[in-house]
């Protein structure tokens, strides 16, 4: 295949994928499950190929189902880990920019402080250490990669806390929510561009320290207090008919396979410097509430 060279998107079906193969026109192209199996190096190093002419590779590829993670390890690790590095080493290669998503749950319990990029890693659960592992086999593969953390992401697409709050509050009389589980809801579109900002900006990945970026889309809250913001836009944009209350609760009365980090903030001090960050969930929000209602 000839042309222009074009930026590809592995997980191109994703929040995140997604809205990179739109953000990128036809200067992208998208790689779905449907297109190549990732977990087999032959058959992604295929679909890499017979991508012709390319300037750039964004893995937005994850196994992000946390729960099933603890019972199909060898999934979660085979995308997120050994799949990465593959990605990864393949850029490295044809000396393209490689850019990489990662997530906070590489963290444990935080406290009232935020994690920066280059304190110490110690996920509590099989997906954040799944990650973490993908985190180690880029930077392996090739040094001149950018991992991006992020957290909370939500788009438009179904299936995401938004809309799964949405669906509950339209027929429960209330909800129950975590007031421990603190973190920074990030916007999918607003994610897909600084990634690729990043990849189009040599300069820009040069002045991210060691690689590594913490990005997200404004300030942190608990899952309880994000719920209510949703259900407040809800009504306001004619999803919801009427509020219903949220009722705080704590991670361990709840029975769950993985354990979820406690207040596990990301600092976004260095994105903001870089003049990376791009817009707030507040401003966000009511874009993936209003998906909803159609």
């Amino acid at each position: 295949m000839s042309g222009a060279p074009r930026t590809i998107v592995l997980g191109a079906a994703g929040q995140v994928g997604s809205s990179l193969v739109q953000q990128l026109g036809e200067n992208g192209i998208g790689i779905t499950r449907k297109d190549a199996d990732i977990t087999n190096k032959a058959d992604l190093y295929r679909v890499l190929e017979e991508a012709g002419p390319v300037s750039a590779l964004i893995n937005a590829a994850a196994y992000t189902d946390v729960e099933r993670a603890e019972s199909e390890r060898d999934l979660a690790f085979a995308v997120n880990a050994d799949a990465a590095g593959w990605a990864a080493a393949w850029a490295s290669e044809q000396h393209i920019p490689f850019v990489h998503y990662s997530t906070d749950f590489v963290f444990p319990d935080g406290n009232h402080d935020c994690w920066l990029e280059g304190d110490a890693t110690s996920p509590l659960n099989t997906y954040g250490e799944s990650k973490r592992a993908g985190e180690l086999a880029v930077r392996i593969a090739c040094p001149e990669s950018v991992i991006i953390r992020t957290s909370w992401v939500y788009s438009e697409q179904p299936g995401n806390f938004v809309h799964k709050v949405l669906q509950l509050a339209q027929s429960a009389p209330s909800l129950t929510m975590v007031s421990d589980q603190v973190g920074r809801p990030t916007f999918a579109p607003d994610l897909a561009h600084a990634a690729l900002r990043i990849a189009q900006d040599a300069a820009l990945r040069l002045s991210i320290q060691g690689g590594l970026l913490h990005f997200s889309s404004g300030r942190a809250l608990s899952r309880a207090d994000f719920a209510r913001a949703i259900i407040d836009i809800g009504v306001t944009e004619g999803v919801l008919n009427h509020a219903v209350p949220v009722v705080d609760t704590t991670s361990d009365q709840f029975v769950t396979a993985a354990r979820r980090p406690l207040h596990c903030v990301l600092d976004i001090s260095q994105a903001e410097a870089l003049g990376v960050q791009l817009g707030r969930w507040e401003d966000s929000l009511a874009i993936s509430v209003r998906a909803a209602r159609q």
